[in-house]
């Protein structure tokens, strides 16, 4: 039995010499090529470099960069400078007030500031490697079907094949007398049938490899793309999918706290200075002044802000619980289609052995005159469809191991 790598490039070699298409968005011709040297996870890593989710990141990267400086000022916002002049009517007395008001941190707030920007740089971590192992599904999901496709194009050009040699035998029949111009009719219907099926198959081929361009923006392939089967056997708390939804709640969690500390407003210390300057017989004063401004009433002024990030923190809870329930779901899912898998692939090899018995007895019961070449080419063609099954349930089994990989949130 040939190594699954060595059938991956097998495939990718059958696209290659087998379709070239011209139905890009400009009109030019292109094809898949294969790479040796293009591993899985390069191929996710490079895909991701292109997907417009990056402008989403880097905007996720320029938010913790900004919630990281706001928690490293002295100050809990911008300070503001007042000037004011005022003159008497009389035009001899003038009035000079100068100051600069500050707000404060509240106690623990800035730490709690500090927090939220902790969280907003893991959650930015969590989101990168959550968009990763998304891209990883769609590719990996691409790439199995782009080769289960390939092998239905084989098959149906298999029994196009043989439909075509029934049709040359019942031909030169007819000219012989064998058989009536009649019997000719429904063979001849049949290839056109069978012929139509490739086109179909052809088709559907070009819509994958189309596909595999959309979601990549390349035409190279990995030559080797099968995986191993993880030892994860159940999900678990480092899934990407999950750290994904557990920094986002751990954010909001951060963020409420921080609005409690606040309040209804931040406290401002302002600092300042009056000048009062008359004529030449009266006295000049300077005066110093401090005011602290403290907001009371934060449980009545703030409690609709914290409602609001409380609902939105239990509707992340509640999500987790449900995104919970379906990983299990699809782990179990596709647990149990590798487990079919597995079972199917020794029927098909089982079918293909007493196939190729078959077709021993075949070959001797024709080079003896017993069985009409008709018989022959059809028990040839039962045998050669049994070993292209076994190949294709072999696709289909690593097809599901790739997958369950995927479903326990393991990267490439």
């Amino acid at each position: 039995m040939l190594c699954l790598g060595y059938l991956n490039r097998v495939f990718l070699l059958a696209i290659v010499s087998t379709v070239s298409l011209a139905e890009s968005d400009f009109n030019r011709p292109f094809s898949l090529r294969y790479e040796k040297g293009l591993s899985l996870a390069t191929l996710v890593e490079n895909t991701l470099a292109k997907s417009p989710d990056q402008l989403w990141l880097e905007a996720l990267e320029s938010e913790a960069n900004a919630l990281r400086k706001r928690g490293d000022s002295w100050v809990a916002g911008a300070a503001s400078v007042a000037l004011g002049y005022q003159e008497a009517s009389s035009g001899t007395l003038h009035y000079i007030d100068g100051g600069i008001s500050v707000p404060l941190w509240h106690w623990g707030q800035q730490d709690a500031e500090a927090l939220i920007a902790e969280k907003a740089e893991q959650g930015l971590f969590d989101q990168i490697i959550h968009v990763k192992l998304q891209m990883a599904g769609l590719i990996r999901a691409v790439l199995w079907d782009l080769a289960l496709v390939e092998f239905k194009l084989k098959e149906a050009m298999l029994v196009v094949d043989f439909s075509e040699h029934i049709l040359a035998t019942a031909t030169q029949s007819v000219q012989l007398g064998e058989l009536s111009h009649l019997d000719l009719l429904p063979i001849k219907s049949d290839l056109l049938t069978k012929k139509s099926a490739v086109l179909q198959a052809k088709v559907e081929l070009n819509k994958m490899i189309k596909r595999y361009q959309t979601i990549t923006q390349s035409n190279v392939v990995p030559s080797h793309f099968d995986e191993n089967r993880t030892e994860l056997r159940e999900i678990n708390i480092n899934h990407p999918v999950l750290a994904s939804i557990n920094s986002k709640i751990t954010r909001k969690q951060a963020e409420y706290q921080s609005l409690m500390i606040r309040g209804s407003g931040q406290t401002r210390l302002s600092l300042g200075v009056n000048s009062d300057r008359g004529d030449a017989r009266s006295n000049d004063s300077e005066s110093f002044n401090i005011e602290l401004n403290i907001p009371l009433g934060s449980d009545v002024h703030n409690g609709p802000d914290l409602a609001v990030k409380n609902i939105e923190i239990n509707k992340l809870l509640a999500d987790r619980m449900y995104l919970i329930r379906n990983l299990h779901e699809n782990v179990f899912e596709i647990s149990q289609k590798m487990t079919l898998g597995k079972d199917i692939l020794v029927m098909v090899k089982e079918i293909a052995h007493l196939e190729g018995d078959r077709l021993k007895i075949a070959e001797s019961s024709y080079n003896a005159g017993e069985l009409s070449l008709r018989a022959f080419k059809s028990i040839q063609l039962s045998q050669q469809l049994a070993e292209l099954k076994v190949t294709e349930q072999l696709i289909i089994n690593k097809k599901n191991v790739a997958l369950y990989n995927q479903s326990l949130g393991v990267l490439p």
